[in-house]
C-alpha cells in the first residue's frame, strides 16, 4: 500500500498514513510515485488538519471533533492571592478573639453564679442552724470574743473555754463542766437566733433588734439551773451580781455588732453588694448569661464543634475553680489573718461545703461531656470528608 499524497509505503494491513492522514491505495509495480494524484486537495487536507490540530483521518460523512486547546484542556488551580490570604488569616484571629472573649465571659458568669449561691445558702435559716451547732465556741481565740479578760491573768492565746475556766476559779467548775453546760444550754439557740436575724438583715435589709448585755443576762438566767448543777449547789445572789457586772462590760463590744456597726465597718455599699449577691435575680441571671454565651460561640464559630470545646472548657475551669476554692476555705481559710474569722470562714465554708461540691462538680461534669461531644463531632466530619 502506498499514499498518494506524500508517497510513503505502507504493508498491506494499514489503510491510513500515519504521516497525512490520506487513504493508502495499492501499490503498482512500474508505476512511479509522481503518476498518482492525491485523493484529497491538499489545500482541503491541510485546512482539515489545522482545525483539528493533529493527525485526525477524515471520513466521508463525518466530520472530525475539532480538539481542545492545550490550555483549554488543562484545569486550573485558583491560587489565592495575598490579598485574600491576608483576608482568612484576619477572619480566623477575629474568630478566635471572639470565642476567647465570649468564654471568658462564661466564665466569669459561672463564677458569680457560685458566689451569690454560696452567699445565698451561707445565709438560709437551715444552714445558719447548722452553722451555730458546728461552731466550736469553746475553741475560739477569748482575746477576740466578748469575754472581758482583763484583771484574771489570763493569757493572750486562750481559748474561750480556758479563760472562763480561769475566770471561774474557786467555783470548783472544771474544763468539762463548762463545756456541758455550753452544749446542753440555750446558747447555741440564741447564737442561732442573733445569727438568723442579722441573715435576714444582709438579704432584705431589715434591722435586726439590738444585741444588748440585758438580752445575755437572760440567757444567763435562762441556764442558772445547768450551773447549779455542775456546781452541785445553788449560786449565791453575790456570784449572780459578779456575772451580771462582768456581761454589763461587754456592751461596747455588742455595740460594735450592731447593723450601724457593720455597714460602717464594711464601706458604704458592703452590705448592699451582699444582698445583691445573695437575690435569686443574680443567681438566676448569671447562670441565664451563661448559658447565653454557648449561641454566641455558635454564631462566632459557624461550628457547633467549636461551641462545645470553647464553652466546656469554661464550664470545666469554672466547675474546677469553685471546688478548689472551697476545698481551701475548709481545709485552712489562709487570706484570712484573724483567727476569729478564720475559724468562722471554716465552718461556714463546711456548712456550705456539700452543696458547693456539688455546683463544682456538676460544672465540671458538663464541661467534660462537652468536650468529648466536640471531639465525637470533629471526628465525624473528618471520616465524612
Amino acid at each position: 500500500m502506498i499514499c498518494p499524497n506524500c508517497g510513503k509505503e505502507y504493508n498491506e494491513r494499514m489503510t491510513c498514513c500515519i504521516s497525512c492522514g490520506t487513504d493508502l491505495v495499492p501499490y503498482e509495480q512500474g508505476t512511479e510515485q509522481t503518476a498518482f494524484e492525491p485523493l484529497i486537495p491538499e489545500e482541503s487536507f491541510h485546512a482539515a488538519v489545522s482545525e483539528s490540530a493533529g493527525f485526525v483521518r477524515e471520513i466521508s460523512g463525518h466530520s472530525a471533533a475539532p480538539a481542545a486547546p492545550a490550555e483549554d484542556i488543562r484545569e486550573e488551580i485558583p491560587v489565592p492571592s495575598a490579598a485574600e490570604r491576608s483576608s482568612l488569616s484576619v477572619s480566623g484571629a477575629a474568630r478566635f478573639a471572639g470565642s476567647l472573649i465570649s468564654s471568658l465571659m462564661m466564665f466569669a458568669f459561672i463564677l458569680l453564679f457560685s458566689v451569690s449561691s454560696a452567699v445565698r445558702l451561707a445565709t438560709s435559716d437551715v444552714k445558719i442552724a447548722r452553722f451555730a451547732e458546728s461552731l466550736d465556741v469553746m475553741n475560739l481565740p477569748a482575746s477576740e470574743t466578748a469575754i472581758p479578760t482583763e484583771g484574771y491573768g489570763v493569757s493572750e492565746d486562750a481559748t474561750v473555754q480556758e479563760a472562763i475556766f480561769v475566770m471561774s476559779q474557786g467555783t470548783g467548775l472544771s474544763r468539762d463542766d463548762i463545756k456541758k453546760i455550753y452544749e446542753t444550754s440555750t446558747i447555741q439557740e440564741f447564737i442561732t437566733a442573733q445569727l438568723t436575724e442579722y441573715a435576714l438583715f444582709i438579704r432584705s435589709g431589715k434591722i435586726p433588734e439590738k444585741l444588748t448585755a440585758d438580752k445575755l443576762k437572760g440567757v444567763f438566767s435562762e441556764n442558772l439551773n445547768l450551773i447549779d448543777d455542775a456546781l452541785g449547789r445553788p449560786l449565791s445572789q453575790h456570784d449572780i451580781n459578779m456575772a451580771f457586772s462582768e456581761i454589763d462590760s461587754v456592751q461596747p463590744v455588742l455595740d460594735k455588732l450592731s447593723p450601724d456597726s457593720l455597714e460602717e465597718l464594711m464601706g458604704g455599699g458592703g452590705i448592699t453588694a451582699l444582698r445583691l449577691l445573695s437575690s435569686m435575680p443574680i443567681i438566676i441571671g448569671a447562670a441565664a448569661l451563661a448559658m447565653a454565651m454557648l449561641p454566641l460561640l455558635r454564631a462566632i464559630n459557624k461550628k457547633s464543634s467549636a461551641m462545645l470545646r470553647w464553652g466546656g472548657g469554661a464550664a470545666l475551669a469554672g466547675g474546677a475553680a469553685v471546688s478548689a476554692t472551697i476545698f481551701l476555705f475548709t481545709v485552712q481559710p489562709a487570706p484570712i489573718r484573724d483567727k476569729l474569722f478564720r475559724s468562722i470562714a471554716k465552718c461556714a465554708a463546711d456548712v456550705i461545703s456539700p452543696d458547693m461540691y456539688r455546683i463544682g462538680g456538676g460544672l465540671a461534669v458538663l464541661g467534660a461531656v462537652m468536650l468529648i461531644w466536640a471531639g465525637t463531632l470533629k471526628k465525624a466530619r473528618s471520616a465524612d470528608s
